[in-house]
């Protein structure tokens, strides 16, 4: 006798008994057309040839009913399995003590036994058997006496270290109770069928059965006949799924451990050996992921032997054209894979395979196979690892996804939100970071790589309101006027209503400041007081003096809805200007969103807007941006042309928006012309790109200066409503827009009436010179039919 479970008896009174089973074999007897008639009345006269053959039996009686033993075999198994090849047993009710199985079960029990001297089960491990067999005893009992499923058992599995593979192998047990028959020792409990059903489906139902219908009240006679299933194929691609739900990591950091076991369980081999090699690309390029690569044992091997860009082209190659790479027996010489097998030879293998794994018919990266032994790697074990196939595809793709996300969170943390004519840059960066990041000692000694763009020719536009700052003061003290002319006549009602001596003094001081507000040479440089005045000094003396009188409360009613942000007519005047300037710079700032998509389609090129009173922009172009496109002067030209013809568009459409506007505002065109490549770095600290070197630095102060220029020797600013204005230095730079300007008056887009201009004298900035030229309002189509 073995015991499948060790020494883990749940039950005390139980006792092994043929009469269960031969009691069902004289109740089917009963039926005169039962078809094994015979075959049972045979069966049931050889068991009644022994004496006493309903009592209970002792385990040492058993060698005597071996004859029966076998009959019980043949009747209850399937006459076509081979008893080698099933696991099939019979034991004590509701016990681990098996007394009758066949040979591969025995076997299997030997292999559990020694697997728990050697291993043991930890204190977790036994608690939770433990809990699976209680299960099983309640839904025996619960169904047996109350016809109630119980929900919560769990199946029975039993892993076991296979004493030849040494790979541990997963059993499903299968337990059949039809020949066994309890006995209540007491009466059970008075408890409704319902209320038992609820005691079933608790959270704690194995606590609270166990206290309502104790081990101890039960006995049991008969046996019960054992059914183990391997399962070890299904498990392991449960673990392998598991893994992936619970693992986003990204691969390169991970070797996979659990799964990597969990492939030897699916091939039940412990001499085959299994890598994980995700394929990662960067700007549509194989990464140089070289601790990934370094986990192939072919490209571990092939680095020690060969450079590395020999290994960076086995790989490609591999990429290029990804077919199964599979050695049976390395002994065999393969001309095609001359030079892979003899690496692999020499690290001593000889079986080996390469196989690729796709997600959605795009290659995501290769299952490495090997083993020292001599044919392990064969058409059955591929069958197998066939079978996982999908999981790994869904693991190197989270993988994937998981490593572009780190990326990404590098350049978003580290940089800014990017362009795609820059960012293949930042990943490459980002890239280097997370390689070093691994290797890295002192992470916060680790420096972050400088981006950087070597001679771009930089084109500077700036759409502007007219007047913006001044329009605004103008509104700000209209709301002033109307807010002091109610204030007045509140504090004069209240005066009225109350005779209160202070509201004199507070009609005085709102008098002085009506005074300030309204004199020209004033204007708003007291703005900070007049605030101060209001909020700290009148709102603070309304709010207390008024206090639980609703009759003066009524009274400043008036003045406090005024003042509302959102709906008071004392700010009425700002709101309307500031609805119709955000109505135009969201226009110019859509248009441009437009454009910067335009732009980008004849080459790629770094376009960043900033939102000011309007909108300007910055955008770079050159080799260095895009090294594996050829660049040309051809595509700056037609970016100056496309930025011309972009701001005659956007006066053109701020113009057609005056009759839509509370307030009418105008906008003007401001366009930085400079012939010259720059360098361009991005500042960590500010997120953005910024120009660099000395004389880089000065395109960057003259931009910035230009958009209040006056024209020389007169009080006009440069900048006017529909027309757009060209700064330049020398006239060679001129030519170029010269040229699209002339273009442009020709088709109509551009009226005729070009100026050429010489500017005031900046700081630091002199010979300044400017181009400007109307824009044709009307339609051009409509001009021409004219």
């Amino acid at each position: 006798m073995l015991e499948l479970n060790g020494n883990m008896e749940l039950i005390s009174d139980s006792r092994l008994s043929f009469k269960p089973f031969l009691t069902f074999l004289r109740d089917q007897l009963r039926n005169k057309d039962f078809v094994k008639k015979d075959l049972f009345a045979f069966v049931l006269n050889k068991f009644e040839s022994f004496e006493h053959i309903d009592a209970d039996l002792e385990l040492e009686q058993l060698p005597r009913y071996k004859e029966l033993l076998d009959l019980l075999y043949v009747v209850l198994t399937n006459l076509t399995e081979d008893e080698k090849q099933i696991y099939w047993g019979l034991c004590v009710p509701m016990t681990p003590a098996m007394f009758y199985g066949s040979d591969l079960f025995f076997e299997l029990l030997n292999d559990a036994n020694m697997h728990d001297n050697e291993c043991g089960l930890d204190a977790e491990d036994y608690e939770q058997f433990i809990k699976t067999k209680l299960e099983h005893f309640y839904a025996y009992i619960l169904k047996h006496f109350y016809d109630i499923q119980f929900t919560k058992k769990r199946g029975l599995v039993r892993n076991i270290k296979d004493s030849q593979s040494g790979v541990v192998r997963h059993f499903s047990i299968n337990l059949n109770t039809d020949f066994v028959e309890i006995v209540t020792k007491s009466k059970l409990p008075d408890i409704e069928v319902e209320m038992m059903r609820n005691y079933a489906l608790a959270d704690d139902a194995l606590t609270q059965l166990q206290q309502l219908l104790p081990i101890s009240m039960f006995s049991f006679r008969g046996f019960t006949i054992l059914t183990v299933t391997d399962v070890s194929q299904q498990y392991a691609l449960e673990t392998i799924r598991n893994n992936i739900v619970k693992s986003q990591a990204y691969a390169g950091s991970n070797e996979f451990p659990e799964i990597v076991q969990a492939l030897k369980e699916l091939t039940g081999s412990n001499a085959i050996e299994f890598n994980i090699l995700p394929l990662f690309r960067l700007n549509g390029k194989l990464a140089e992921d070289m601790e990934t690569y370094k986990r192939s044992i072919l490209f571990s091997s092939a680095q020690k032997k060969l450079p590395r860009n020999a290994c960076m082209a086995m790989i490609e190659k591999f990429v290029s054209n990804p077919e199964l790479f599979y050695f049976n027996d390395l002994d065999v010489e393969v001309p095609s894979h001359q030079n892979s097998s003899k690496i692999l030879q020499a690290e001593g293998l000889k079986s080996y395979t390469l196989y690729p794994v796709f997600y959605h018919k795009k290659l995501v990266g290769a299952i490495e196979a090997y083993s020292r032994e001599k044919g392990l790697i064969n058409g059955k074990m591929l069958s197998l690892l066939e079978s996982a196939a999908e999981l790994l595809a869904q693991l190197m793709h989270n993988s994937l996804s998981a490593l572009e996300a780190e990326i990404e969170t590098v350049i978003k943390e580290k940089y800014t939100r990017l362009q795609p004519s820059v960012q293949w840059k930042f990943i490459d960066a980002a890239w280097n970071y997370l390689q070093n990041k691994k290797n890295a000692a002192n992470l916060s000694n680790q420096a972050l790589e400088e981006i950087s763009f070597k001679n771009v020719y930089p084109l500077y536009g700036a759409v502007d309101i007219r007047n913006s700052t001044i329009e605004r003061n103008t509104a700000i003290l209209k709301d002033h006027n109307t807010r002091f002319d109610i204030l007045v006549k509140v504090l004069h009602a209240l005066k009225e209503k109350s005779g209160f001596g202070l509201l004199d003094e507070k009609i005085y001081s709102v008098n002085k400041w009506i005074a300030v507000i309204r004199a020209e040479d004033q204007g708003f440089n007291q703005e900070v007081k007049l605030n101060d005045f209001l909020e700290n000094n009148i709102k603070p003396f309304l709010l207390k003096f008024t206090d639980k009188r609703p009759e003066l409360q009524a009274i400043t009613e008036d003045y406090f809805n005024a003042i509302e942000d959102e709906k008071g007519i004392a700010h009425q005047n700002s709101r309307q200007l500031e609805s119709s300037m955000t109505s135009v710079i969201s226009a110019v700032n859509n248009y441009f969103d437009q454009l910067k998509d335009e732009i980008q389609q004849a080459y790629p090129c770094y376009f960043e807007k900033f939102r000011t009173d309007g909108v300007e922009y910055d955008i770079y172009i050159g080799q260095s941006m895009s090294p594996d496109m050829p660049y040309s002067d051809i595509y700056l030209k037609n970016l100056r042309l496309m930025q011309l013809t972009s701001m005659a568009a956007v006066a053109k459409y701020t113009h057609a928006l005056l009759p839509y506007l509370s307030n009418p505002v105008e906008t003007t065109q401001l366009i930085f012309i400079h012939s010259q490549p720059i360098d361009i770095l991005f500042r960590n600290d500010e997120k953005r790109f910024d120009v660099e070197g000395a004389y880089n630095i000065r395109y960057h102060i003259i931009k910035k200066r230009i958009d209040k220029v006056h024209v020389k020797d007169s009080a006009q600013r440069l900048t006017q409503p529909n027309k757009i204005a060209l700064v330049y230095f020398s006239d060679k730079e001129a030519e170029e827009y010269i040229a699209y300007i002339k273009y442009l008056q020709a088709d109509n887009v551009l009226n005729d009436d070009l100026e050429k201009l010489e500017l005031e004298e900046l700081s630091g900035v002199a010979g300044l010179k400017a181009l400007r030229v109307g824009v044709n309002l009307e339609d051009p189509q409509e001009k021409k039919g004219n």
